[in-house]
C-alpha cells in the first residue's frame, strides 16, 4: 500500500519515526506493519486522504453477507485500536464514533448476532486499553442481552477468559431493559 511519506509524518509523531529515521524503514521508505489487516490499512489509507473512511471503500463490508453488521462494528473497533497504537486521536474519535452509531441500530436476536457481539467484545477487551469507555459500555451491552448470550458457549469462554469484563459486566448486571446509552 503506497502512501506520501510527509502525509504519515504529519498524521502521528509515531507514523513519523517510523518514516523518518536513520533505520531501514526510513532508509527504505517502507514501513512494515504485520499486525494491521489489510481491510484496516485500506480504511486507514481513505481516512488520511480524505478525513473519512468507509464511503467508497468495500473494505467494512462482508461479502459473504452485506447485512451482518458485526464485522463493520469489529473494523470500526480496529480502526480504534491502529488509532490508539500510533496516536492518531482525531481517527479514533472518528471510528468510536461510527462503533456507535453502528451499533445503535442492532437488537441482537439470533445466533449470528450473538457469535458476533460475543466476538466483538473479545476483540475490544483483548485490543484496547483497560479505561477505555467503549469497554464500559460493551459490558453493559451484554448485560442488555444477557438471556440471549447465556445460552452461547463463547460468551461462557469470554467470561473465563477476560476477567477484566466479568467484572464490569457483574457490575452492571442489573437487568437492563433497554440499550445502554453510547457515551
Amino acid at each position: 500500500m503506497d502512501m506520501h511519506k510527509n502525509l504519515l509524518a504529519s498524521i502521528s509523531p509515531e507514523l513519523d519515526k517510523h518514516v523518518n529515521n536513520d533505520m531501514k524503514e526510513g532508509i527504505e521508505g517502507i514501513i512494515r506493519l504485520p499486525d494491521e489487516s489489510e481491510e484496516v490499512l485500506t480504511l486507514f489509507t481513505e481516512w488520511a486522504y480524505t478525513g473519512d473512511y468507509g464511503h467508497k471503500s468495500t473494505a467494512l463490508r462482508n461479502p459473504a453477507d452485506p447485512k451482518d453488521p458485526w464485522p463493520i462494528l469489529h473494523k470500526h473497533l480496529q480502526l480504534c485500536v491502529f488509532a490508539d497504537k500510533f496516536n492518531i486521536p482525531i481517527l479514533q474519535r472518528l471510528a468510536e464514533s461510527k462503533f456507535h452509531t453502528e451499533i445503535k441500530s442492532i437488537d441482537p436476536k439470533n445466533e449470528r448476532d450473538t457469535t458476533g457481539l460475543v466476538m466483538v467484545i473479545a476483540y475490544a477487551y483483548d485490543n484496547l486499553p483497560s479505561p477505555h469507555p467503549i469497554l464500559k459500555f460493551l459490558a453493559q451491552y451484554a448485560s442488555w442481552k444477557l438471556g440471549l448470550l447465556r445460552a452461547v458457549a463463547g460468551f461462557n469462554e469470554l467470561i473465563l477468559t477476560q476477567p477484566t469484563f466479568l467484572k464490569e459486566f457483574l457490575m452492571h448486571l442489573n437487568g437492563l431493559t433497554a440499550m445502554p446509552q453510547t457515551p
